[in-house]
């Protein structure tokens, strides 16, 4: 199994916003997602940003710049591109395993047609509860497509074989999950929101909207199941995507 690391534009946002310090300096934060291609099929990780909001007059993203926020990428980061360079045919990914359900990380569901959606099973009734989903910003219009779902509950072993396992991560949204992936390159976490980044793993500064107790409890089972050659891959972590990245990428 291969494991490849996508990124799928930028998040504008505060330091502060994003559990760092520097308060209100401006940063831009990467929004990946993840392939793994398994001899029992191509699988994702999340799956970025919906297409429409490269436009700055989708009213999605006028939402976001209003509280102070943007997200901006090229033609070239879209979920597609990425797979198409990766020679991957977006009709055949077998598998999206959400981490949850925010904007951010189901966007691109409408260009993966065929996947079966992997979601912790509190996560997807939570999206589809009015209140919950608006308390933690969960819009159906990105993730309630009409693809098949296999609703989990706690751990799941994707392909059966150890390679690629969701772990219960819950508290940055009700049902967020990680997964960790075991494969020749070694031995990685991928974080999803439980950790923006890996000033986080210190400060705690968690979103304002989160169960700050339940990501404090995921977050110290997270660092506890990896071990010294663990690499812990955060949900958006300037430091891990710039010259040298953490995963090898499409472009590679």
């Amino acid at each position: 199994m291969r494991l490849f690391g996508c990124v799928c534009g930028q998040f504008h946002s505060t330091a502060g916003g994003m559990g760092m310090k520097g308060g209100a300096r401006r940063i831009e934060a990467p929004v990946p997602f993840y392939v793994l291609e398994h001899p029992d099929g191509v699988a994702l990780f999340d799956c970025g940003l919906h297409t429409d909001l490269a436009d700055p007059a989708d009213r999605y993203r006028q939402a976001l710049q209003s509280q102070g926020e943007d997200v901006t990428f090229s033609a070239d980061e879209t979920v597609t591109a990425h797979l198409e360079r990766l020679d991957i045919d977006p009709a055949r990914v077998r598998y999206v395993v959400l981490s949850h359900l925010h904007f951010d990380h189901s966007g691109g569901l409408h260009q993966i047609p065929n996947a079966t959606l992997v979601v912790q099973r509190r996560e997807w009734e939570a999206g589809f509860d009015r209140e919950v989903a608006a308390s933690y910003f969960l819009p159906r219009r990105y993730f309630d497509l009409g693809h098949q779902v296999r609703l989990v509950d706690g751990e799941h072993d994707l392909f059966g074989d150890g390679s690629a396992v969701c772990v219960p991560s819950f508290g940055h949204t009700p049902g967020h999950q990680s997964l960790r992936v075991r494969n020749a390159q070694g031995d990685h976490i991928l974080v999803g929101d439980a950790c923006y980044n890996c000033e986080v793993v210190e400060t705690r500064a968690f979103p304002a909207f989160a169960d700050h107790a339940a990501m404090n409890r995921s977050l110290d089972a997270l660092l506890t199941l990896g071990g010294r050659e663990t690499v812990m891959v955060f949900g958006h972590d300037p430091g891990q995507w710039g010259e040298t990245p953490v995963l090898p990428s499409a472009r590679a």
